[in-house]
């Protein structure tokens, strides 16, 4: 367990304190991907004399564009609080839990073979092909113009968004008013009916 970066070939970096770090700017263009690695645990092996092996929660770290930037560390409670959106998916199984963002495989303007390549690349979302930086956008087949239509198509999402929460809130503006004027005629409608007024009383003529 100690020994496991020169025993397994992982590569360690040193992550900062958790307490009121802002990972934004560190975890551009990063896609971490959790799993469980297995791994022999020499203590229990000695103690119960026979093979005992052990399960170790470790991620990779992917950086989008650089198929040859990786780095892989046991998770620590620095690299969930770096990470706390996918490791949670991560401990819940959920499929994709890697991706932060709009799957490319959900994106219905992109062909199966873009996408194998750009997954090849550890892109493997709209806004990671958004933001994948100029240095590394050239190793992108067209990397420019499909960065361009992520770009694009993120911002109309958003302007959608935006227009379908404001005719959701005016729908439902206008269901209020109908209830209300619904309630208001309910109410005249069973009011007690007052009457006229009635005739002047006539004047007796005296002979």
């Amino acid at each position: 367990m100690d020994d496991l970066g020169s025993a397994h070939g992982y590569t360690f970096a040193t992550v900062g304190e958790s307490g009121g770090v802002d990972y934004t700017e560190q975890n551009k263009g990063i896609t971490p991907i959790f799993y469980i690695e297995v791994m022999p645990d020499d203590k229990a092996t000695e103690e119960a004399g026979a093979v005992r092996m052990r399960e170790l929660e470790v991620v990779r770290l992917l950086v989008a564009g650089d198929m040859f930037n990786v780095a892989t560390h046991p998770v620590t409670d620095e690299i969930r609080a770096r990470f706390p959106v996918q490791y949670a998916a991560f401990k819940a199984k959920r499929q994709d839990s890697h991706i932060d963002g709009t799957p490319l495989k959900n994106w219905p303007m992109i062909p199966a073979l873009r996408i194998a390549e750009f997954n090849a690349l550890n892109i493997f979302s709209v806004e990671q092909l958004a933001g994948v930086a100029d240095s590394n956008i050239n190793r992108l087949a067209d990397g420019r113009v499909w960065r361009e239509k992520a770009i694009a198509w993120l911002a109309s999402a958003k302007d959608h968004g935006a227009a379908a929460k404001y005719a959701a809130e005016n729908a439902r503006l206008n269901e209020r008013v109908d209830e209300l004027t619904k309630q208001m005629a309910e109410l005249l409608a069973s009011a007690p009916e007052k009457r006229g007024p009635g005739r002047p009383r006539k004047e007796v003529e005296v002979a």
